[in-house]
């Protein structure tokens, strides 16, 4: 996804299409190039994902393997629409819940793109790589490589058309030769983050009369989030990590009732600071070892190292994050 820094709304130039467009297997766009490019198979393969026009103008075969661009357009009502929502928002002044909460607003989807077989033959994606194109956003400085795959590809876009460009590899099955027949193409959306924002303050005193309701983002089915216990964990420098820095963690152990749908993970953090990837089954350091108090099994959420125990911990039930979604497979032939 883009930096909301620079979702400020203004009209882009155009481009003069270019004959060719050298690719490297293995390299994303902004690789140095090395040896010999790749040499382009046009294409043009067209299908639609989730609602999203998606194009390949090209396969790029070298010797090592297969490369190819995927175009996954996106609804540009929608891109201006947020992005004229948000123009006069100063990104670097967001605090990090209003940043992970505009993050469920971007109509951008979360979407991988992986061969899967090359003439009938099994192969296993080795690298990827993407960036967003939204003509009616000021970039923050030049970029060549992006300004190389526009200009390719400038006659499958119209001037005003938002796309998402993804670059994939794959190298040769066993025996294969380099002469490309058939492919089959998996896509696979990425997990969805559903926000929510919804804040409070425990104590160690008075955790267990924490009770925060708050309202499933999708389905509207209501949900409370109990705290159980607030511990303060002691953490300091091992002798296996060494650079650790000497501090109390807060802790807290909650349970919601009732329970998310199945696949679906919350997000906690303290207010006013990134979240961390620490939420999750509550650990041996706290008490809870079976069912808590409100019949399911307890969670922990951790904030972040401070320098003494105690007092109030401002969190924040940020979102929700919902597991990979499904795959679907396209086949084309040459």
């Amino acid at each position: 996804t883009l930096p909301l820094s620079i979702w400020k709304a203004c009209e882009g130039a155009g481009m003069e299409e270019k004959d060719s467009l050298a690719v490297y297997y293995g390299k994303n766009f902004w690789t140095a190039p090395q040896g010999a490019p790749a040499q382009a198979v046009p294409v043009d393969w067209q299908f639609t994902w989730a609602g999203h026009l998606c194009r390949i103008p090209a396969l790029y075969v070298s010797d090592a393997g297969l490369t190819l661009d995927v175009l996954l357009f996106l609804d540009s009502g929608a891109v201006r629409t947020f992005c004229k929502k948000y123009a006069g928002v100063d990104g670097e002044r967001l605090t990090p819940l209003e940043e992970r909460m505009l993050e469920g607003e971007r109509p951008i989807p979360e979407a991988s793109f992986s061969p899967r077989l090359i003439n009938g033959l099994p192969v296993e994606p080795c690298a990827s790589s993407s960036f967003t194109w939204v003509p009616f956003v000021r970039r923050e400085r030049p970029d060549a490589a992006v300004d190389a795959v526009r200009a390719a590809y400038a006659s499958l876009c119209l001037p005003g058309d938002c796309y998402v460009c993804h670059r994939v590899h794959a190298p040769w099955p066993r025996g294969m030769q380099t002469a490309v027949k058939s492919l089959s193409l998996e896509v696979a959306a990425g997990p969805r983050w559903m926000p929510v924002g919804r804040e409070f303050a425990v104590n160690e005193v008075s955790a267990a009369a924490c009770a925060v309701p708050f309202a499933h983002p999708v389905t509207g089915a209501k949900h409370t989030l109990y705290v159980n216990e607030l511990a303060f964990l002691h953490r300091g420098p091992t002798p296996r990590l060494p650079q650790l820095e000497e501090g109390w963690l807060p802790v807290i152990a909650y349970e919601i009732v009732p329970p998310l749908p199945a696949g679906e993970e919350p997000e906690l953090m303290e207010t006013g600071l990134p979240p961390i990837e620490c939420t999750g089954p509550v650990g041996v350091a706290l008490s809870d070892s079976g069912p808590g108090p409100h019949g399911t099994k307890p969670r922990a959420a951790c904030g972040w190292l401070r320098g003494a125990q105690g007092g109030a911990v401002h969190m924040a039930l940020a979102g929700i994050h919902a597991q990979r979604g499904s795959s679907l497979r396209y086949s084309f032939e040459v």
